[in-house]
């Protein structure tokens, strides 16, 4: 499975292959997680499902990549190839993607988030890890800035997509998702005969007494800094799951009748303000990224409210561009601190840590917010998420002294 350049290469070069399969694996996995969102309207049209119903599609892919993570979120510090776990993960977000896009029940959707779940947790902490592991091999620090880009940009490309294709009438149920599988394949093949470097780690079965050092002793001090940077993970993806799972029934709540694929672009508009930001954040202070994030998703989410209240959808399309900017930026800023805080030895366990607590924050906000919506209606359920997040905000701010 190891292919590489001549020990001539520079370094960097050798690494570039490697670093742009990571970051599409990351991309197939991402898209899988927004692609349906544009889609979701149609599915509750023809089958007729309540809202709770639709937010728990979205928070059975949650739950899937927390089991997932769960199982093996410190395998591959284990492995002596990381790939050992990224090639099958990438088979499931595949699969995943096939049993979505060719179901013809509820039940088949539902399996099919589980299984793009599963992949997808058993992928990002792996991912997230190689790409620190090469970090610490070319001293380039670009694991933070690349891994949001690809999670952002997956993100975006998903329900444009989809968007594109029920719009065209280009078989909307299904080719998403045939892309989705075809692109796991390729950053597969790209894995296994691309210039993958010898282990940029010391596996965590090694004998050195960093490795056998334990995740708990090797932290000390820096858990209180962890648990910061992981509640304002879940404070952006409690927002931004909130736009993937609903951003397109809000929208078309505001629009003539029949925009539905026109409403479904709001979540494309949402990640694309975010992936922008990531990339003009990535060499800004991960304190100052996290302060300026955190609070434009406080004043940002008040204004989508508001818009909401008040039957604005050119206010709700502003105010979702800058819930993205301080989405982006709070994201980058946390994935910046988690990169300088974590041990060598324990980066894969930290980063599926990091991603536990994002996707659980998500997938309980979420499935509150669709039983909330189906009890007391979308503009109640929506101006009390938004007390929330100004609260959590302000907590943050407090407590984290970033």
């Amino acid at each position: 499975m190891n292919a590489s350049l001549p020990p001539s290469a520079p370094l960097q070069s050798r690494l570039a292959i490697p670093r742009a399969f990571l970051a599409l694996a990351l991309v197939s996995a991402l898209l899988g997680s927004t692609t349906p969102s544009p889609l979701y309207g149609l599915y509750q049209a023809l089958w007729g499902f309540p809202s709770v119903t639709l937010s728990a599609l979205y928070a059975v892919y949650a739950f899937g990549v927390l089991l997932s993570l769960a199982a093996f979120g410190r395998l591959s510090d284990r492995l002596p190839d990381r790939r050992l776990l990224l090639l099958p993960a990438l088979a499931v977000v595949g699969l995943g993607a096939l049993l979505f896009g060719f179901a013809d029940d509820l039940q088949a959707l539902f399996l099919g988030r589980l299984l793009a779940g599963l992949g997808t947790g058993a992928l990002t902490g792996s991912a997230n890890a190689a790409l620190m592991d090469f970090d610490n091999l070319d001293r380039q620090r670009r694991a933070a800035s690349l891994a949001s880009l690809a999670f952002t940009g997956g993100a975006a490309l998903g329900p444009v997509i989809s968007s594109a294709a029920l719009y065209l009438d280009f078989w909307p149920r299904s080719s998403p998702f045939l892309l989705i599988a075809a692109l796991a394949l390729l950053a597969g093949l790209g894995l296994v005969f691309g210039n993958w470097p010898k282990p940029a780690k010391t596996p965590a079965s090694s004998d050195s007494p960093a490795a056998r050092q334990p995740l708990a002793q090797a932290m000390g001090s820096l858990w209180p800094a962890f648990a910061m940077v992981c509640a304002v993970l879940v404070l952006g993806w409690a927002v931004g799951s909130l736009f993937i799972a609903l951003g397109t029934t809000m929208l078309a709540s505001l629009l003539p009748a029949g925009a539905l694929a026109a409403a479904g672009l709001i979540v494309a508009a949402f990640q694309i303000a975010a992936g922008a930001t990531q990339f003009l954040c990535r060499r800004m202070p991960a304190g100052q990224a996290i302060r300026v994030g955190c609070a434009l998703l406080a004043a940002s989410w008040a204004g989508c409210t508001l818009s909401l209240a008040f039957g604005q959808a050119w206010g709700f399309c502003l105010f979702t561009l800058l819930t993205g900017v301080g989405y982006g930026a709070s994201f980058v800023g946390a994935m910046g601190r988690l990169a300088a805080i974590a041990p060598a030895q324990h980066r894969g366990s930290l980063s599926s840590l990091f991603y536990v607590s994002g996707y659980l924050g998500s997938a309980l906000s979420i499935l509150g917010i669709g039983a909330l919506v189906d009890v007391i209606g979308l503009l109640p359920a929506m101006q009390g998420l938004a007390v929330c997040v100004v609260l959590a905000t302000l907590a943050i701010l407090w407590r984290g002294r970033f």
